[in-house]
């Protein structure tokens, strides 16, 4: 895949959602959103995560399944086509104050070339869905066999063209301390179960409220992921409020998703309940497939043949 046909994979559904075709794959966005705790214990989406589901024939198959059948020489390509189809669908939903976190696969980044392309890459998709770069939140893992120097210098890239950074699975340790020193983020999630033993007693929450404060300090927005109580949601509040995401808020959603309708952005409360209302019994809907797709791309109308590997 050249970097000139890399949005020739894009489809533009009926309903208004980008999917794209790779081969027999359909490839779909799936966004779930991140939560901040109004006043009134009702809840905002601040920002999404997106996530990537790949079908065959209308059979669901694992993403890492999916991406080891890409060439090695096209992975780059087809990751960023991947974070595509999660910004020009968040970018469709029309908010105005949300953030989209995408992340990226390990080991691709590593050379001055391969930064710039995927750069260039992030700018004009950013542009073609209306978004602002800084809303576009690159999610940068650190693995052991990682080039810490490189992933700041692409961390660098990416802050200098406007986007921001976030580092996951925060757990307060030296190498974390590091990687903030580094990386220089404004987005941190927490390490789900280094949170959850520390947020068990009054000590280890008086310490977590004062470790939010700080990265407020600096401008640094907090997540907690793996929110599946609603024990977890009152711990969250004593902590200091950090944004929230899980299954027992929001299950991720096929683009065209309904938090629109669910979670307005402005004028009127959300219609969703508040989480302790979860504990009731209710439960967040469930993925939804999308139906066949036709292709073009975005507001320019690019259009192209109807092709046999489309999947429904």
């Amino acid at each position: 895949m050249s970097e000139r046909s890399i949005f020739s994979n894009l489809v533009r559904q009926p309903d208004g959602a980008f999917s794209a075709v790779y081969g027999a794959f359909l490839l779909q966005s799936a966004l779930q959103p991140i939560f901040r705790e109004r006043e009134d214990g009702r809840l905002q989406i601040a920002a999404f995560k997106g996530l990537i589901r790949a079908s065959v024939d209308g059979d669901p198959a694992a993403p890492t399944d999916f991406f080891h059948t890409v060439p090695e020489d096209e992975r780059a390509a087809v990751d960023g086509l991947c974070r595509s189809l999660h910004i020009l669908n968040t970018g469709a939903l029309g908010r105005q104050d949300i953030a989209l976190l995408v992340n990226f696969q390990k080991g691709l980044y590593d050379t001055p070339q391969a930064m710039r392309q995927e750069v260039e890459r992030l700018r004009l998709c950013t542009h073609e869905a209306g978004m602002a770069p800084e809303a576009i939140v690159c999610e940068l893992r650190e693995h052991p066999l990682d080039d810490p120097d490189v992933l700041a210098q692409f961390a660098g890239r990416l802050r200098e063209n406007g986007f921001s950074i976030a580092i996951d699975e925060y757990t307060g340790e030296d190498r974390d301390l590091e990687r903030l020193e580094r990386l220089k983020p404004q987005y941190v999630t927490f390490d789900t179960a280094w949170l959850h033993g520390f947020a068990e007693n009054s000590a280890g929450l008086a310490l977590l409220r004062v470790v939010l404060g700080q990265f407020a300090q600096k401008g640094i927005r907090t997540v907690v992921a793996g929110i599946e109580d609603p024990g977890m949601v009152a711990r969250c509040r004593e902590m200091g409020g950090p944004l929230m995401m899980g299954y027992l808020l929001a299950r991720p959603e096929l683009a065209p998703t309904s938090f629109n309708s669910t979670y307005p952005e402005r004028g009127g409360a959300p219609l969703q309940t508040p989480p302790e209302s979860f504990a009731a019994g209710l439960s967040a809907p469930a993925e939804t497939r999308a139906s066949r797709p036709v292709r073009h791309f975005g507001r320019r109308g690019v259009q192209a043949a109807k092709s046999d590997r489309f999947i429904g």
